[in-house]
């Protein structure tokens, strides 16, 4: 029964259906190291699980912010399956590909780029199930109240400039915490670079990822609001923070290099930059509205 559930926040919602995601592909991704026996140190394992974790909530933030000026719940929830599936999926997918390319004797580079595009599209199949899953078990127990309509045009101004500067802070912000990690990391002799090996072959995928990360809500941008009128009702805001999420990718991979494959300090300053100004660049050029209700 509808009254037998129990109320709780549309933040808290969707925070908890990321978190809950990122942590199925945080077991399946440990499962993977288990497999072909790579270790990691206590406080590296801490600090990646603690990165994911945030992650959750970050995407579970922008989630619950969409939600709040479209009210497309549905559509979101799938949304995070899909988003973590492609991330997951390429780190996931490169080190398995690599690890049997190796085992067959095989060229690594190729195994890793095999591995990394089939697990992209299985992680996006895979991560909208989950998500989806993740949300009917929410949904039997729990229920979000309706989202209220934004009377006052002057409030919905104030609250568009306020959710732009936010979103730029965060762009600036998130980078720059990756560096500080980073910088502490080495300061405390944190022990990195896991897979030497795959750092060449790893870099090269990363700066073609990042280009294409930081390329694509331009290039795709009338594409995505043909496709996401027909699923929401404010396509402009979802068309937002994809483009804020892209542009993040970069600082994220560079994380990963610095972490996994041990890439230098300098080189994580490098893509944490470029994030940053791609984030500048996209909140300047496309701010977000919020529209009024009628009624």
């Amino acid at each position: 029964m509808q009254n037998s559930k129990g109320i709780i926040s549309p933040l808290l919602y969707f925070t908890l259906i990321s978190s809950l995601t990122n942590l199925v592909f945080l077991i399946i991704g440990m499962v993977g190291l288990a497999l072909f026996s790579a270790k990691l140190s206590g406080l590296g394992l801490l600090i990646i699980v603690f990165l994911l974790v945030w992650k959750g909530a970050l995407v579970g933030f922008v989630s619950w912010f969409s939600h709040k000026k479209a009210n497309n719940k549905g559509f979101l929830v799938k949304f995070i399956g899909i988003y973590l599936g492609r991330f997951f999926g390429i780190i996931i997918g490169g080190f398995l590909g690599y690890e049997v390319a190796e085992t067959l004797k095989q060229s690594n580079l190729i195994g890793f780029v095999i591995g990394a595009l089939a697990f992209y599209f299985a992680g996006r199949w895979l991560g909208s199930k989950i998500s989806t899953l993740i949300g009917a078990q929410l949904d039997s127990v729990l229920s979000i109240p309706e989202s209220q309509a934004t009377g006052n045009i002057a409030d919905a101004k104030s609250t568009s400039r306020f959710a732009s500067m936010g979103f730029i802070l965060y762009g600036v912000a998130l980078p720059f915490l990756l560096v500080i990690i980073g910088l502490l990391m080495n300061y405390f002799e944190v022990p990195i670079g896991y897979l030497p090996e795959l750092l060449p072959v790893s870099r090269i995928v990363v700066i073609v990822c990042s280009v294409l990360s930081i390329s694509a809500p331009w290039l795709l941008k009338s594409r995505w609001i043909s496709k996401y009128q027909t699923m929401t009702s404010s396509p402009e805001s979802v068309i937002y923070w994809l483009g804020l999420v892209f542009s993040i990718v970069p600082a994220i991979y560079g994380f990963v290099l610095f972490l996994a494959m041990g890439t230098s300090i300098v080189e994580l300053c490098f893509y944490s930059v470029v994030s940053s100004i791609a984030t500048i660049i996209w909140s300047m050029n496309n701010k977000v509205t919020l529209k009024p209700k009628a009624g």
